[in-house]
């Protein structure tokens, strides 16, 4: 895979506005989630100062990413701080209104642990940027999009427990339930969906993002419940999360429409993939590609085209052959059912009993996620000093900080792959090794190394950055 220099708008390469708007961001989300931990004062001068040191601050998210904080958490919804800053932002009374309607839904405990549960293995910069970007750089909008995901993905998906944690063995001791019921029903769904390969991950494109392949032939309305095929929607997105290597931030998306048939279409899973990928996981699709389409589809696509926003539909691409293919994927890593020359079926391997044991050892779980609850202090604690030198002016402390989260990024990348095992269940691809010990990925793991590892790659992503800010450095000093 060849890696390209880092666009604008991302991690390694803000421009000084894009910077700015991700500074104000993380300052709406700091105060939202403690009002103490970036108390300023306006002094005479008006410059504005950080009063509260590190040890004043309490702990910034329970210990428990799922636990109930409702009988201990009283902050109001709305610091009052918040809002005079959201003023000093010239951000208009409408959409802080906005802003006050989405902190209802979270308690400001729910929302740190809904954050760093949720971010995952991702740079907290490339977690916040996604939504910044999906709004066009308009902070309220993508702090109201971000707020609204938390509350989406923590509270009335439950992915974590229900799905991440869960699984497929889980579903798979749901369809072997000896009683009739919704459970084993929603198991039998999961698990046929699973064993079909109506959506399989296999490969990389040209730019190193993972490949999902959607047979939409497969898709019988009504042969398995809507919990059932919600479940499997969000089990593939959360897969696809753990396999982007930095610098690369989305997946490519193949509708495979090949004996696609009238019978097959069902818009109500296709309204959830969009409310998924433009509300929730925004910016994660680098292409979608819908292969081999028949005829009908134009009508089909009409109806789709409008639930779609303009960003989402500009990557759309109507592909007829594997030659159209090739323009996104080489032909040697297109499966041969696509008409490529990669030799690769999809088979499914049952769950083992014991794959899932580590969840069971509470006692690592929570030693692990207590260093994940340090390190993310520490990160809260570098934010706010950063806000505060960038509002002092002080540029080298502003620096000296900056470098500081890159560290403490770094660090919660690693441990968050040390906590994995006691957080997630295993999935297919951790069993055919695609998925390998401390967050390593190999997309051809039976072709001795065709594909690259994710150790491999952070040190080409190192060596993007680094470029981008030597460039950047050299500009401004030339500019001097």
């Amino acid at each position: 895979m060849s890696i390209a220099t880092v666009e604008t708008g991302y991690v390694g390469n803000l421009t000084q506005d894009q910077e700015e708007k991700l500074l104000q961001l993380w300052r709406i989300f700091l105060r939202s989630c403690d009002p103490e931990l970036y108390r300023t004062a306006t002094g005479q001068s008006g410059q504005t100062t950080s009063t509260t040191s590190p040890k004043q601050r309490r702990r910034l998210f329970s210990l428990s990413w799922s636990e109930d904080t409702s009988k201990t958490n009283d902050s109001p919804p709305v610091p009052a701080k918040l809002l005079s800053e959201l003023e000093a932002m010239k951000i208009n009374a409408q959409e802080i209104k906005l802003i006050q309607q989405v902190l209802t839904k979270l308690k400001p405990d729910e929302r740190r642990s809904a954050f760093f549960a949720m971010m995952k293995q991702d740079h907290p910069d490339t977690f916040l940027l996604r939504y910044l970007r999906a709004e066009k750089w308009n902070v309220s909008k993508g702090f109201v999009k971000f707020a609204s995901a938390l509350e989406w993905w923590s509270k009335q998906q439950q992915v974590e427990t229900e799905v991440i944690r869960k699984g497929e063995l889980h579903a798979l001791q749901q369809s072997q339930s000896s009683t009739s019921s919704n459970d084993k029903k929603d198991g039998e769904g999961f698990m046929a969906q699973l064993r079909m390969g109506k959506g399989f991950f296999h490969g990389s494109d040209k730019s190193g993002r993972p490949i999902c392949v959607v047979r939409a032939r497969t898709h019988k309305p009504g042969a398995q419940t809507e919990k059932a095929l919600n479940s499997y929607i969000l089990w593939n997105i959360e897969v696809m999360r753990l396999l982007l290597v930095p610098p690369v931030e989305t997946m490519t998306l193949i509708f495979d429409l090949t004996n696609f048939a009238l019978s097959n279409m069902e818009y109500a899973p296709v309204k959830f993939i969009i409310e998924c990928f433009q509300e929730n996981y925004p910016e994660s699709l680098g292409y979608m590609l819908f292969y081999n389409a028949p005829w009908f589809f134009s009508g089909i696509w009409k109806v789709i085209r409008g639930w779609l926003d303009p960003v989402v539909a500009a990557k759309v691409h109507f592909v007829n052959s594997v030659e159209d293919l090739e323009q996104f994927i080489d032909r040697s890593q297109i499966v041969k059912e696509l008409g490529g020359a990669e030799d690769w079926t999809y088979e499914y391997v049952e769950p083992q009993e014991d794959e899932n044991a580590q969840l069971q050892d509470t006692t690592t779980r929570d030693s692990i996620m207590a260093q994940h609850q340090q390190i993310g202090e520490e990160l809260f604690e570098a934010t706010s000093m950063w806000l505060s030198a960038k509002d002092k002016g002080n540029m080298g402390d502003a620096s000296q900080q900056k470098d500081r989260r890159a560290d403490i990024a770094m660090r919660l990348r690693e441990n968050y792959w040390k906590l994995d095992p006691y957080v997630r269940s295993r999935t297919l691809l951790d069993r055919i090794g695609v998925i390998q010990a401390h967050g390593n990925i190999e997309f051809y793991p039976n072709k001795g190394g065709q594909g690259e590892s994710k150790e491999g790659n952070e040190k080409d992503v190192k060596a993007v950055v680094n470029q981008v800010e030597y460039a950047n450095g050299a500009q401004v000093a030339s500019a001097a």
